[in-house]
């Protein structure tokens, strides 16, 4: 590996994006031609964060707001479905 390489792989940043289902191919294979590397992270629950309707619909149902009563824990209210 010449010094241009040794030094374009070490300063690298690291970006999480969001792509299209159907794009996702075209844009993986784009992206391995100009040399990014890929890591898949898991979907642990502290690298989850919700968007505001989700956030608004999980408040409201542990308040009880569209399904009668507050949610005391997920096998109950799994189980009134």
């Amino acid at each position: 590996m010449n010094g241009w390489c040794k030094s374009l792989y070490l300063d690298m940043e690291t970006l999480i994006i969001n792509i299209p289902e159907k794009k996702s191919e075209l844009v993986k294979e784009l992206l391995k031609e100009l040399g990014v590397t890929f890591r898949k992270e898991s979907a642990g629950k502290s690298a989850y964060v919700p968007n505001s309707v989700t956030q608004r619909t999980i408040d409201d149902a542990h308040k009880g707001i569209g399904i009668g009563e507050p949610i005391k824990d997920i096998t109950s209210y799994i189980n009134s479905l």
